[in-house]
C-alpha cells in the first residue's frame, strides 16, 4: 500500500481562540481515526500512541505509519505501511527574511520567477514540513538544509526525493497547499 491522505474543512465559526487550538487538535485525531479505520479496519482507540525523541507520534507494535496537519480551516491525515509526513498550510502572506532564511539555490530560483512570492513560499515550506515530519525530526531539522527543485510546478507535482528514499506529493488548491512526503 502506498500513502492515502484524508483532507477536511472544519467550521470555527463562534469557537474561541483557545478552544480553536483544543478543536483543531481533536478535528485532526478524529480525522486519523477515520483513516485508521477505513484503510486498516483498525479501532484507534485499541492502538498505543506514543512520541518519538523528537515529538513524532507513532503507534508502538503496529506497522502502521501516520501524520496530522491542520492550518486554517483544514485538517490532513496521512496513513501509509512507510514513514510518512503531511502538511497543509493556508495561503498568507509571507515575509521576505522568511524566504531568504529557510531556502536556497533552485527554491530562491522558484520563488523569484512566481508571480505570487509568498504562494511559492508556502509550496516550499509545505513540502520541507511534510518531509521532516515524515523522518520523524520536526523543527529541530534545519529547513535550509532541505532543498526541492519544483521549478515548472504548475498546481500539482510528485516525484522522488533525491537525498533518500522517498517520494513528494504537492497540490495548490488555491486557498490552501497540501504536501505529503512518504519514506518508501
Amino acid at each position: 500500500m502506498g500513502c492515502i491522505v484524508y483532507l477536511q474543512r472544519y467550521d470555527y465559526s463562534g469557537v474561541s481562540r483557545g478552544e480553536r487550538k483544543k478543536a483543531e487538535s481533536g478535528n485532526g485525531m478524529e480525522l486519523l481515526r477515520y483513516a485508521v479505520k477505513d484503510v486498516y479496519a483498525a479501532d484507534l482507540s485499541t492502538l498505543d500512541m506514543r512520541r518519538g525523541k523528537h515529538g513524532k507520534p507513532y503507534f508502538a507494535g503496529s506497522d502502521i505509519q501516520f501524520n496530522i496537519s491542520h492550518s486554517g480551516d483544514f485538517a490532513a491525515a496521512a496513513v501509509s505501511a512507510y514513514p510518512v509526513g503531511v502538511d497543509v498550510q493556508v495561503t498568507r502572506s509571507i515575509k521576505e527574511g522568511l524566504i531568504r532564511k529557510l531556502c536556497r539555490g533552485k527554491e530562491l530560483d522558484y520563488i523569484a520567477a512566481a508571480t505570487d512570492k509568498s504562494r511559492a513560499f508556502i509550496h516550499l515550506w509545505a513540502l520541507k514540513e511534510s518531509y521532516i515530519k515524515a523522518i520523524g525530526m520536526g523543527m529541530a531539522f534545519p529547513m535550509d538544509e532541505i532543498n526541492f527543485d519544483i521549478l515548472g510546478f504548475d498546481g500539482e507535482l510528485q516525484g522522488r526525493l533525491s537525498n533518500c528514499e522517498g517520494r513528494y506529493f504537492l497540490r495548490d488548491f488555491g486557498e490552501f497547499t497540501l504536501a505529503v512526503c512518504s519514506l518508501s
